[in-house]
């Protein structure tokens, strides 16, 4: 082990060690909100397609597999959208699947509810199978109060699911070595946000005494949807505002035109206080943000936020207008629950960093200020053979919002606010 890695390696050991989960965690702690998506995944290993790859008669099959060989070849992930209404059936008879639950809000609050936190989800669509994906502490509005998942009666008809094709470097998909272990989330259809009004009802009423609010899902709308899914969503984001709640934050996510994004983005204002993304998803927003921080630095400024963060594979960076030190312990929050996740292969009780894990130099310096902003960034712990590679981003919000959530900033490793 590197010295770098292994001053990393204790510094992320001992903020784990602190971090307000399971019996560490504060009975009075709020409820963080998690809306606006859910659905069901259904996960496919790349190295178990072979019937997709062989297929030479069915056009749309022939073209996806193509299509993923090239993202799988260039180390591409990202989501894309398919026109192939009968997609799901087709692969369903064909490849094993394994399904789990989807969505950030739903896959965030998987992540704290093993975390000990509370957490209240959007969940318009009550069918059975969905349910059943559902941890049974997970709160669910029902008739004006939460109740937990496990208490609610399933009803209408099933959804289809979301595709995810989980791929490992140096595992063979096909013809192609992937260098770099990722997953191509397929969508089939547009489902569009939930339209829950047992959780707008009762989200409203828990914000004063929420820990922290979650929006997501924007990017599942059809773009003729979208600023109207928008204006609901934001309204429901001003409204827990008005009510008190500190940290709302917007998950971007990617999206099919460049426009859509704008129009989201543009709607926001006023009604989040924080906005996350992937790199490739800022690189696609601004294609200069190699080094993040004056995208970042810029999109707060336009926006009016108090805080814009990125995750990458092997870094985790911030620009926030609040406490340096406390957004350092949350990207490093977020980097430790994201990586443990891709260690066990699923959301976990117990935070710990792998002994495979390294960390690599950032391409960038990890502290500076310019006026009322400062820009954080950390190392994050990197595996090159994950478990899994699904639901990593989603983990990495949970993180950052388990302890932005919290009023006190615990410093980390005698971080001042001057320096790293």
């Amino acid at each position: 082990m590197n010295v770098p890695t292994a001053r990393w390696a204790a510094r992320y050991a001992a903020l784990s060690a602190g971090l307000p989960v399971g019996r560490h965690a504060d009975s009075g702690a709020g409820v963080f909100l998690c809306g606006m998506s859910a659905c069901i995944d259904a996960r496919i290993d790349m190295r178990d397609v072979g019937p997709l790859l062989e297929e030479k008669i069915n056009r749309q099959a022939v073209e996806l597999a193509a299509m993923m060989k090239r993202r799988v070849a260039n180390g591409v992930g990202g989501e894309v959208r398919v026109e192939w209404p009968e997609g799901p059936a087709w692969l369903r008879e064909r490849l094993g699947v394994r399904y789990a639950l989807g969505g950030t809000g739903p896959q965030a609050a998987w992540v704290l509810s093993r975390l000990g936190a509370p957490t209240l989800i959007a969940l318009e669509d009550r069918y059975e199978q969905m349910l059943r994906q559902i941890p049974s502490d997970v709160l669910i509005g029902q008739g004006g109060v939460a109740v937990r998942a496990a208490d609610v009666v399933p009803t209408g008809q099933r959804m289809p699911e979301i595709f995810i094709f989980e791929y490992t470097a140096g595992s063979a998909v096909g013809d192609v070595v992937p260098k770099r272990s990722s997953r191509i989330i397929v969508r089939f259809h547009d489902r569009g946000i939930q339209k829950d009004r047992d959780f707008v009802e009762v989200s409203k009423k828990l914000a004063p005494t929420a820990a922290a609010g979650l929006l997501s899902g924007l990017n599942d709308e059809p773009e003729e949807n979208v600023e109207g899914a928008s204006k609901a969503v934001f309204d429901l984001g001003r409204a827990w505002k008005s009510a008190g709640l500190k940290t709302i934050h917007l998950e971007l996510a990617g999206y099919v035109t460049p426009d859509a994004m704008r129009a989201v983005l543009n709607l926001s204002r006023g009604a989040v206080t924080s906005i996350g993304m992937s790199h490739s998803e800022l690189l696609a927003m601004d294609p200069s943000a190699e080094q993040p921080m004056d995208a970042l630095l810029a999109l707060g400024e336009r926006l009016q936020l108090d805080r814009v963060c990125v995750h990458a594979d092997t870094w985790a960076a911030s620009a926030t207008r609040g406490d340096p030190g406390k957004e350092l312990n949350a990207l490093m929050a977020g980097c430790a629950i994201a990586a443990a996740r891709a260690a066990a292969g699923s959301p976990v009780s117990e935070v710990r960093t792998d002994p495979a894990a390294r960390f690599e130099n950032m391409p960038f310096a990890s502290f500076s200020q310019r006026g009322d902003w400062s820009f954080v960034a950390c190392p994050a712990p990197y595996l090159d053979r994950p478990t899994t590679t699904l639901g990593l981003g989603d983990s990495f919000t949970a993180g950052c919002l388990l302890v932005l959530g919290r009023e006190a900033p615990s410093p980390v490793d005698g971080f001042q606010g001057s320096s790293l």
